[in-house]
């Protein structure tokens, strides 16, 4: 599938999907998401590039959320972990799973211009984080002011990393 404009729609869509997916319905919602993720790489055109990305930042984002869980700053009340020994709730990596699929396809206006990806990222994130405590999916441990301060600080530095992963990701595809 090429990325047309009719692409990045339908990506843009995808993580739309999985991010209310999970944000209503948590642990129930793994199974729907891990099929509409290899939905996804069965359908991608840059299925290499995508799964690689996707590894490194699921890493990459539990490790973020984890460091922010353990901060106090989110608070999850799960009574039923689907994986106790895991961090951070796995619904919660697997969407960090899913925002990777959006780098190579409909966030590409953001490739090359990490200033850009910086601030989108200060600025879009946060309201995410803050609309997922809304609905109850997370409990922030502090104000919405100073979330939002901490996560917009947080994700000024990791949206940019994100392109940078993937830049380096094709760069060594285009070398091989």
């Amino acid at each position: 599938m090429k990325d047309s404009a009719v692409v990045k729609v339908v990506n843009f869509a995808w993580f739309q999907g999985i991010w209310w997916l999970v944000i209503l319905f948590q642990n129930q919602a793994v199974i729907p998401v891990l099929g509409l993720i290899a939905l996804w790489l069965f359908l991608s055109s840059k299925r290499i590039e995508d799964i690689k990305l996707m590894s490194a930042v699921f890493v990459l984002g539990t490790l973020v959320d984890a460091l922010l869980t353990y901060s106090g700053l989110f608070i999850f009340n799960e009574t039923e972990a689907l994986l106790s020994f895991w961090p951070i709730p796995i619904w919660l990596s697997l969407l960090w799973v899913a925002f990777a699929g959006t780098v190579y396809h409909s966030l590409t206006v953001f490739k090359g211009r990490p200033v850009l990806a910086s601030i989108a990222g200060a600025v879009f994130a946060p309201l995410s984080y803050i609309a997922g405590a809304k609905f109850g999916a997370v409990e922030l441990g502090a104000s919405i002011l100073f979330s939002y301060i901490f996560i917009a600080l947080v994700w000024s530095v990791v949206f940019p990393l994100c392109f940078y992963l993937s830049n380096r990701f094709e760069a060594k595809l285009s070398q091989a």
